[in-house]
C-alpha cells in the first residue's frame, strides 16, 4: 500500500507543528499501513478518522487498483482515548477478501482490550457502521486552516476561543451555508478591514 504524495505533504506539515524530533508522522502512518497489509489479505484501503475540537481529520491510504476492487469485508474500530478527551478516533479497513478480518478483529479486539461495539466487522454490508457520514464531514487541512483563521478574526474581535468556534458554527446554521465558506468570507472581510502592508 502506498501513501499518496498529498497525505506525504500533509503528514510532513503535522509533523512539523508538532516541533518533536522524535514524531515522524509519514513513517507511523507508513507503518500502521505495512503491518495491516501483512496481516489482513488483500487490503483495499485504510482509513483514520478523528474528531479534535469538533472538527474531523482523515488520513486514508489506498492500493493503486482500488478504484477496481469490490470491498466485501471491512473492520471499523472505534478507539478510545485513556485520558477520557473525549476526543473520537475510528480506524476502518476494507478488503477485497470475504472474512479476512474476523481473526484480525478478534487479536486487535484482545490486544487494546476492546469491548462492545469498539469492533464492527462488515458494518457497511448491512448499512451500519459505516463511514460515510463521518467521510462526508471531514475537512481537509487546507480548509481547517482557513476555518482556523477566521476563528482568529472573531477572536481578534474580542471573542474567547470557543466562542469564536461557537459564532463561526452559529453564522453557518443561520445562513444554511457550509462553514467552511462562511469562514472564507470571514477572510474576505477581513481583509478589507486589515489590509496588508504595503511594500
Amino acid at each position: 500500500m502506498k501513501l499518496q504524495p498529498r497525505l506525504l505533504a500533509d503528514l510532513a506539515q503535522l509533523t512539523t507543528a508538532l516541533d518533536s524530533s522524535a514524531v515522524d508522522l509519514a513513517q507511523l502512518v507508513d507503518r500502521l499501513s505495512s503491518d495491516i497489509d501483512a496481516a489482513v489479505s488483500a487490503v483495499v484501503s485504510i482509513t483514520l478518522t478523528m474528531m479534535v475540537d469538533g472538527e474531523r481529520f482523515e488520513v486514508s491510504a489506498a492500493t493503486a487498483n482500488s478504484d477496481d476492487l469490490v470491498v466485501v469485508s471491512s473492520l471499523r474500530l472505534t478507539l478510545t482515548e485513556p485520558r477520557g478527551t473525549g476526543a473520537e478516533k475510528v480506524l476502518l479497513i476494507r478488503s477485497s477478501t470475504a472474512g479476512a478480518l474476523v481473526d484480525f478483529a478478534a487479536d486487535v479486539s484482545y490486544s487494546l482490550g476492546l469491548t462492545g461495539d469498539s469492533a464492527v466487522l462488515d458494518g457497511h454490508l448491512s448499512g451500519t457502521g459505516d463511514s460515510t457520514s463521518i467521510e462526508s464531514a471531514v475537512r481537509t487541512l487546507a480548509a481547517v486552516s482557513e476555518m482556523n483563521r477566521a476563528i482568529g478574526v472573531i477572536i481578534a474581535g474580542g471573542r474567547s476561543a470557543a466562542e469564536a468556534r461557537a459564532e463561526l458554527h452559529r453564522l453557518a446554521a443561520q445562513s444554511g451555508a457550509p462553514t467552511i465558506e462562511v469562514a472564507r468570507r470571514i477572510l474576505r472581510d477581513a481583509r478589507g478591514w486589515f489590509p496588508p502592508p504595503g511594500p
